[in-house]
């Protein structure tokens, strides 16, 4: 009997992994063509202002999924039983951390990161079309991608410290968002 419980238990093991795999796939072809349908034929404007709401994005994610992952469960139960809106949604997010965070950090943050990194591609790529390849267009395409890996850097590294500080509150607020559209507390 035990072996067949950790024959399950096993075989359960990449479940997780397998789900996490297609829900990336499927959100990273979302965004990509949603920012390829954005970008063609875009003035420069334009994608940058889709770089800065991807870089946006993967900042405010990232801070989710560490947020949660930082969380305490005590505090939230004692919110529970106190009937406080959102206390539920907050207790099973904090019980799945490890799924929350993943979603959060690793595919929606770092889809929307990459993408950043995509549409800053295609700039340096209208740039180089435009500038024959001399220097002054290189170092114009370098210092594209250094400022959105920097960007993306610095937001997320300044935000690591706030969500774990203040890991309850922002998993109290994402839990009150799920509540208005669940409606389960």
């Amino acid at each position: 009997m035990k072996e067949k419980q950790k024959k399950t238990k096993h075989s359960n093991a990449w479940i997780w992994p397998i789900k996490i795999f297609i829900i990336a796939i499927v959100l990273s072809l979302s965004f990509s063509i949603v920012s390829e349908l954005a970008l063609t034929g875009a003035h420069i404007a334009v994608a940058i202002v889709v770089i800065l709401v991807f870089i946006g994005i993967s900042i405010v994610f990232d801070m989710l999924g560490l947020a949660v992952a930082s969380s305490d469960l005590n505090h939230f139960t004692a919110m529970a039983a106190r009937k406080v809106k959102g206390s539920k949604q907050a207790i099973a997010l904090n019980k799945n951390a490890d799924k929350v965070s993943s979603v959060c950090a690793d595919v929606i943050g770092d889809v929307c990161g990459i993408l950043a990194g995509a549409a800053g591609a295609s700039i340096v790529a209208k740039i180089a079309l435009a500038a024959n390849g001399d220097f002054i267009s290189i170092l114009i395409a370098s210092s594209i991608s250094a400022a959105i890996a920097g960007l993306t850097i610095f937001g997320k590294a300044s935000l690591k410290r706030y969500a774990i500080k203040h890991g309850n509150e922002i998993t109290l607020k994402l839990a009150k968002f799920i509540n208005f559209f669940t409606r389960k507390d």
